[in-house]
């Protein structure tokens, strides 16, 4: 069955990207969402993979589709970076101080998704409606699945088995008394930080002129369910950055009265649904401010410090990855970490941790489009939401493997990083690449000879 669904997913997402390069995201989006909930009822080495079989499809179908003008244009900056993030790895991998198979997932976790921050750059503004509306519906998806758990219970969705330890071992809500909610995500933290990262693309289309008014009321619907999803799962991190992408979102200049009245409502609604149920209210724990200071403390100076001085040229290709169970005895000298940087170091070494902070220092200086700009305040939305979540890494592990948080995070990057222009040049482009598109192309084939 699992490699039924795997060939499926596969063919599924090629097809899908033949189409468009939207309708190919929102398919691996899809496999995504269903990721956690379809491995832990067929729990068996193919079903590890259903993801990266969709990834792969995608990808597959991107090499036969040409760029336009208009999208090489706004990948020119980051293209460059990209390829630096995902050669470095590929040095790694040549040093044989971890099992090859470990190596070989080391890699995976570090370059597979990577390619998803020029797919993030290419996306035009329709494009980013578009996917604004699939992400609309994936995420009232999950949220009725999420409701169905929170009442029926999580059992009866995740059998207890090797592949769900982590839902069950977050029985901490509520005193002790109930599960953090996973949707059909492998955990909570996957499904509250898919549901912040997809905000941006939820606000964005909101203050889009054109919308129709069913489009919005499928919005403004998902992201009161976005927002309760983040609740649902208990994550106090995501909490954090759900509630900064709103503050931000509320106050941001362009935005009009009339949307900060309905971001109230929205609040409002929210908030009384919360009010009444105590397993909605663990981010209330964030006034702990000495639980939060001894978090920071055992992530950074524990965790990052000691493994820098320790593997300052890295302890091999997934020596820091979550590793499949059947793969995990193969791991020479483990190692753990709660800190992603300290993850990069044990990996990628002090160079390849340096190339990322390279990076993130230079995303997070990139200059964004003019206030009239339609798409204004969702890409300083997503703007706000990778420097929110880059600090994240101080904290926790698993930014960049998280399915499929990490494509919505990298989509946000490539968003953030699209080289701007001024309208009057992408218009430009745009009739460039239309005029080349209807010119005729002279065939050799087609040109009849004559007899002299």
């Amino acid at each position: 069955m699992s490699i039924l669904l795997f060939v499926s997913a596969l063919t599924i997402t090629f097809v899908a990207a033949r189409r468009s390069l939207v309708m190919g995201l929102g398919a691996v989006l899809a496999f995504g969402y269903i990721y956690g909930i379809t491995r832990a009822n067929l729990p068996d080495p193919y079903s590890h993979f259903l993801f990266d079989a969709a990834v792969l499809g995608f990808y597959t179908a991107q090499l036969f589709r040409r760029m336009a003008l208009a999208e090489e244009y706004r990948i020119k900056s980051i293209k460059p970076w990209m390829e630096l993030l995902v050669a470095w790895p590929i040095l790694m991998f040549m040093i044989p101080n971890q099992d090859f198979f470990v190596r070989l997932l080391g890699l995976r976790a570090n370059i597979l998704l990577l390619p998803f921050m020029i797919v993030g750059a290419r996306l035009s503004d329709k494009e980013k409606y578009d996917l604004a509306m699939l992400l609309a519906i994936l995420n009232l998806g999950v949220f009725v699945i999420a409701i169905a758990e929170f009442f029926v219970g999580v059992e009866s969705f995740f059998p207890r088995n090797g592949l769900t330890d982590l839902v069950y071992l977050s029985k901490d809500v509520a005193g002790y008394s109930a599960y953090r909610i996973p949707s059909t995500f492998i955990g909570s933290h996957a499904y509250a930080g898919t549901m912040v990262m997809s905000l941006p693309f939820l606000i964005g289309a909101l203050h889009q002129a054109n919308k129709r008014v069913l489009h919005k009321s499928l919005v403004i619907t998902a992201l009161i369910g976005s927002l309760l999803g983040v609740l649902l799962a208990a994550s106090r991190s995501h909490f954090i950055g759900a509630a900064v992408v709103i503050m931000v979102a509320m106050f941001s200049v362009g935005s009009r009265r009339g949307n900060f009245i309905g971001w109230v409502l929205i609040l409002a609604t929210v908030a009384w649904l919360v009010s009444g149920e105590q397993r909605l209210q663990r981010f209330t724990q964030l006034q702990d401010t000495e639980m939060i200071t001894q978090r920071i403390v055992g992530s950074v100076n524990m965790g990052f410090f000691e493994l820098a001085g320790t593997f300052p040229l890295g302890n091999g290709l997934g020596a820091g990855t979550h590793i499949p169970y059947f793969l995990s005895a193969n791991i020479q000298n483990p190692v753990a970490t709660e800190n992603e940087f300290g993850r990069m170091v044990l990996e990628l070494g002090l160079v390849g941790l340096g190339l990322w902070l390279a990076f993130i220092g230079w995303l997070l200086i990139q200059p964004g489009p003019s206030r009239s700009d339609p798409w204004f305040i969702g890409r300083r939305l997503a703007w706000v939401t990778c420097l929110v979540y880059f600090a994240f890494n101080l904290l926790g592990t698993g930014l960049l493997v998280s399915i499929p948080q990490t494509c919505l995070l990298l989509l946000n990057v490539g968003w953030v990083a699209a080289r701007q222009s001024a309208q009057g040049n992408e218009s430009v482009l745009w009739e460039q690449n239309n005029v080349m598109a209807r010119v005729p192309r002279f065939r050799p084939s087609a040109v009849k000879v004559g007899r002299i």
